[in-house]
């Protein structure tokens, strides 16, 4: 054999060698350096891990009245890889399915084991289905969201979506609670699908989701939502708001919303209507809005309600003209009395010029308004308070009788509720507690609130409320036997370049009983199309009706009993000797105060009910005595101007627009009484 021969015979041997050698290091570390890992890696090929899901929790309302639950609903499947003849199966399958064939085509021939043909089968198709015995066609139980009640409180219920998620409302904002944890379920399969006998098998229970217990009373929100529904309609407006909320707790007894929506067929509704307007939408809130303003005035002792004020037919502040609802204003006046007519004029001014303006500010941020309420609802929207340093004293003007402020009804509900629940603020909820494997669970309970003004402030601010419903415009919101406080407001709704003439918001704000108020209410009507869109006359019919069947429902004692209680009565501008009598002809005690002929306030406020010798303390401050000034040759501004400067109430006989002052009564010199006016008679130049 040659020499080179030999050498590639060597060369040849040793590749071999070195083959053999690559390939039993390559045995060596599938046999045993990486068996474990391909042991697992082919036992997981052969297993089939399918989620199962939890069952969705409940929500009640507060008594346990289911609101929301969850069905088992059919749902059809297909395994693509099984189906041997697809066009036959389509054929078959899809008049039952309703879908069109090719379609169901496309669905049937998609790579992989496994396609949704539908999640939402009618029970009644089921059997059809079954009966047809198809190759590679599953059906199964899934869980849908079923909605009982339909529109009740859709809106903060909100909706759950076809994966059995929450979406909107408190579906989505207690998710984690609601949802649950979804088990496991692993099967060894072989090649063709079918389940090894002696594979390796494992499943881990889902955990069902929690049940809810709302604060929400459905038979408090069933007529909530009868009456906003039929305010809306006859008032042809937009929309509507019916809010109540318990002052003590902050618990939210009933949230309606008028339109509504069927959660049940959520798709078909546009996500305007299907929207939480009271927390998570803002509005400026008008006259509603002075209560807040006065609260803060009293609490710091800059004005209370015996604090007689004038007010003007306007108030100019910067380039902004003021105007009173009265052309003629209603001149000098307490305090109290500015509130029961809401005299624009005086809360602009009292906001502009008499408080401290970081001192009002304080008042507002504590009484919540420019920032969320932290309600359990998600998507809260914090109103609008622009920052201290940025507001003029136009804004303040503004702000005093409820414009440049936006605020939610949720916010406006909150604030009243601090003054009902005696200055502390509470944080509003709507869930009350949930039930956990069969134990009923309550939410912490610890909402002893803030204080924002001080209990004596809080029972002026009341008991001045309830004049406004006694004497001034919420006499419309009267319950007989739950003595109401109120306020009414009525609001332009701002548009491009200021505010619209036609459109407005009417609303009306209130509580009742006044001595231990057990519900705080917001009425809130938008762009009602009437003869009179006043909050008064459109608002405050609502809130008596839905508050007094609220009341009797929930079993509130009435304050009219059978021992005889008595009304106050009004006796503001009464002779000393008038009120006298008339209160001791009522079996009432009088305590008069101050050296006045007249009454010029009272305690307690008209409308209340007291026992019998229960003792009336009256109010006799000495009227002011002033010199009427010469008004004649003046033009009608010359006029106004003088008047107004020295707090004269004048009458204008004549032109109303233009002209000069013909003739006065009484003559100049003349001592005018607080409550007296000077009649001027006008002639056109």
């Amino acid at each position: 054999m040659s020499k080179a021969l030999r050498m590639r015979l060597g060369l040849i041997f040793f590749l071999v060698i070195v083959m053999y050698g690559l390939v039993v290091l390559k045995l060596f570390k599938l046999q045993v350096v990486d068996a474990t890992e391909l042991s697992e890696r082919a036992l997981y090929q052969r297993l089939r891990i399918d989620t199962i899901t939890p069952e969705r929790g409940d929500i009640l309302d507060r008594n346990g009245k289911i609101l929301a639950e969850s069905i088992p609903t059919p749902a059809v499947y297909a395994d693509p890889s099984v189906i041997k003849d697809p066009k036959t199966t389509a054929e078959k399958l899809a008049p039952v399915l309703e879908m069109s064939e090719e379609r169901l085509y496309e669905l049937l021939t998609r790579p992989g084991s496994f396609v949704w043909l539908t999640r939402d089968l009618p029970i009644g198709k089921r059997s059809k289905i079954e009966n047809l015995n198809l190759r590679g066609i599953r059906i199964v139980s899934l869980p849908r969201r079923y909605y009982p009640e339909g529109t009740l409180a859709a809106s903060t219920i909100g909706i759950a979506g076809i994966d059995n998620q929450g979406l909107e409302g408190i579906e989505v904002t207690y998710e984690r609670y609601l949802a649950g944890e979804p088990g496991v379920s692993t099967v060894e399969k072989d090649p063709a699908g079918r389940e090894i006998p002696v594979g390796f098998t494992s499943k881990s229970l889902p955990q069902n989701g929690v049940t809810l217990y709302l604060t929400i009373d459905a038979v408090i929100q069933h007529i909530a939502e009868r009456e906003i529904e039929k305010a809306v309609i006859s008032s042809n407006a937009k929309k509507g708001i019916l809010l109540a909320m318990d002052p003590k707790t902050g618990e939210i007894l009933a949230l309606a919303e008028y339109p509504s929506f069927d959660p049940n067929n959520f798709a078909e509704y546009p996500l305007s209507i299907r929207k939480n307007w009271s927390i998570t939408e803002s509005f400026e809130p008008g006259s509603t809005f002075k209560v807040f303003v006065a609260a803060a005035a009293i609490e710091e002792g800059v004005i209370n309600p015996s604090t007689e004020v004038f007010d003007p037919p306007t108030y100019t502040v910067g380039d902004r003209v003021i105007r009173c609802a009265s052309i003629w204003g209603h001149g000098h006046e307490t305090f109290l009395e500015a509130l029961e007519r809401s005299c624009n004029p005086v809360f602009a001014k009292l906001a502009a010029e008499d408080m401290d303006h970081e001192v009002l500010y304080k008042y507002l941020r504590a009484f919540g308004f420019g920032q969320k309420t932290g309600i359990d609802f998600i998507g809260e929207a914090s109103g609008i308070l622009a920052p201290v340093e940025n507001l003029s004293k136009v804004s303040w003007a503004n702000i005093g009788f409820g414009q440049g402020i936006a605020v939610t009804p949720l916010q406006l509900v909150t604030a009243m509720s601090a003054i009902a629940n005696d200055g502390y603020l509470v944080t509003p909820s709507l869930v009350k507690s949930y039930k956990e494997n069969g134990k009923i669970i309550s939410r912490d309970k610890s909402n002893s609130g803030r204080q924002v003004i001080s209990e004596s402030t809080a029972n002026t601010i009341k008991m001045m409320l309830r004049s406004v419903v006694v004497n001034g415009s919420g006499q419309r919101a009267e319950i007989a036997g739950f003595p109401v406080g109120g306020k009414t407001g009525t609001a332009q709704i701002p548009v491009a370049g200021g505010y619209s003439e036609d459109d407005m918001v009417v609303s009306f704000l209130g509580f009742a009983p006044i001595d231990d108020p057990q519900i705080v209410a917001l009425v809130a009507i938008f762009e009602p199309q009437t003869d009179s869109n006043y909050g008064g006359v459109l608002a405050a019919p609502v809130f008596k009706e839905f508050t007094s069947a609220a009341l009797q429902y929930t079993g509130v004692r009435t304050r009219v009993h059978e021992g005889g209680s008595i009304a106050v009565p009004n006796l503001t501008g009464m002779t000393r000797d008038m009120a006298v009598k008339e209160l001791t002809k009522l079996g009432l005690r009088v305590n008069a105060k101050g050296e006045g002929a007249k009454v010029s306030s009272q305690e307690p406020l008209p409308g209340f009910f007291v026992e019998p010798n229960t003792t009336v303390t009256l109010f006799c401050a000495l009227q002011e005595q002033r010199e009427t000034p010469r008004f004649i040759g003046l033009s009608l501004a010359e006029a106004q101007s003088v008047a107004l400067s020295r707090g004269i109430n004048i009458k204008i006989n004549g032109s109303k627009t233009d002209g000069i002052v013909a003739s006065q009564k009484p003559a100049a010199g003349q001592i005018l009484g607080s409550d007296e006016y000077v009649e001027l008679t006008i002639i056109s130049q």
